[in-house]
């Protein structure tokens, strides 16, 4: 029965993520499932679900996950973001540099639809370099989901830093190397023959792409002044809140979910001595993506499910008395499982409570974790379903196929990493 509970519960994760339910609702059912059929009785199920909901480690990363959504939002519809990215480019005066560093910036942002932000953006710089639209889209991408390995406030790494019981800092020891390869090989590949422009120009920007897309208009405060300082001056400026929240939670050690608190304190009291116009109520509760929160709370009581059934430990030496180590398991199921379900927290939450073995040895955890890590963002990045992709594809008007061909050397470099880092697990177990 057991067994069976597992397999739908797999089941229904893979489909509803296929049908792009909600992450919300795919979890909850995912843990009734296994509830009902972890031979628990019902009153002891809903006392599981209940432990793992008020546990202070689910809370916390809960209203982690809900001020960073109040925190983007508000730097979105006050116009910050913008201005921070354009205070950036002018700063950087390189168009390759600043081509690399505008879809990462807006990329540290989990706004809804972040791709679609900056691929105007990259596609007016990408014309001062004379790329095509197929490496656009690659650079719009690579350089965008590089954040995914370095930026201590990126949800994903938060809860899987929750669910291995680590800090967010202890996490990125082992997964830099990532993310320094990733845009390493992004810039090798894509910008090293690159039109060699050196500062960038001041040519006008698009006002609309093709019907329905964001507009490729770069905000243009600060524009009269051609001076690097006064670019800067106006990155420090609407990017003080960004760069509050990172000094606290790094260099001070305030809990995430506290420094990101005086990250929208600090950028709500800036707007209001502008007199910028606030996002409304419901523009913010929307943009704090509440199903995401409410995520959090059943990937938790998922977890624990998971850690009681006797099905995974199970798998996991039939597995090793095949000859199948459990660096390998790190390998080949987040390959399998993030390419059907396009989605990387969902990939990480369900299979690092699976995958990584009971007592296994806390650098032995730590490296299996970025195996999984890593094999999942592989899968979720080239998945045809990843909107993401969808997004600058249809934006630049090019297919998958011209996208793939594109950045796989990019992807390859990163598996190598990958399958490196497995290599060390591998000896550790």
């Amino acid at each position: 029965m057991q067994l069976s509970g597992v397999i739908a519960a797999f089941v229904i994760i893979i489909l509803f993520s296929f049908k792009k339910v909600s992450l919300a609702y795919t979890m909850c059912a995912a843990t009734v499932v296994m509830a009902l059929t972890s031979g628990l009785p019902i009153a002891q199920s809903i006392q599981v679900i209940w432990s793992a909901f008020t546990d202070a480690t689910t809370l916390e990363l809960a209203v982690t996950v809900f001020a960073i959504g109040v925190f983007s939002t508000v730097m979105k519809e006050t116009g910050y973001l913008d201005n921070m990215v354009q205070g950036l480019s002018g700063f950087l005066g390189n168009v390759k540099a600043a081509i690399m560093a505008v879809p990462a910036l807006i990329g540290s942002m989990p706004v809804l639809g972040g791709a679609a932000v900056s691929a105007p953006l990259v596609d007016r710089l990408g014309d001062e370099l004379e790329l095509s639209p197929a490496q656009k889209a690659a650079i719009n991408l690579v350089f965008r989901h590089g954040m995914f390995f370095i930026f201590p406030l990126s949800p994903s790494l938060i809860v899987v830093a929750n669910l291995i019981g680590v800090s967010v800092g202890t996490l990125l020891s082992k997964l830099w190397t990532y993310g320094v390869a990733f845009w390493v090989a992004g810039y090798w590949f894509f910008l090293r023959s690159a039109g060699q422009v050196n500062t960038l120009e001041a040519s006008p920007a698009r006002d609309q792409g093709a019907a329905g897309e964001p507009s490729a208009q770069i905000p243009t405060e600060a524009s009269s002044s051609n001076s690097r300082a006064g670019h800067l001056r106006q990155f420090l400026r609407y990017g003080s809140p960004l760069l509050a929240a990172l000094i606290l939670s790094i260099a001070f050690k305030v809990s995430l979910w506290a420094s990101m608190t005086a990250g929208i304190v600090l950028s709500i009291a800036m707007a209001h001595l502008e007199k910028a116009a606030l996002p409304s109520a419901p523009t913010v509760i929307k943009g704090a993506n509440l199903p995401q929160v409410a995520a959090m709370f059943w990937i938790m009581a998922f977890k624990e499910f998971a850690a009681r059934s006797p099905v995974f430990p199970a798998l996991v030496d039939s597995a090793n008395s095949h000859g199948m180590s459990p660096a390998l398991l790190a390998v080949v199921f987040p390959l399998l499982f993030g390419y059907v379900s396009a989605n990387h927290m969902t990939t990480t939450a369900v299979l690092i409570p699976i995958l990584v073995p009971a007592g296994a040895s806390p650098d032995a955890v730590l490296y299996l974790t970025s195996v999984i890590y890593g094999a999942g963002f592989v899968a979720y990045f080239t998945s045809p379903l990843h909107l993401c992709q969808v997004l600058t594809c249809q934006y630049y008007h090019i297919d998958l196929a011209q996208v793939y061909k594109t950045y796989w050397p990019v992807i390859a470099v990163v598996a190598g990493v990958m399958l490196a880092l497995a290599g060390v697990a591998a000896n550790l177990i």
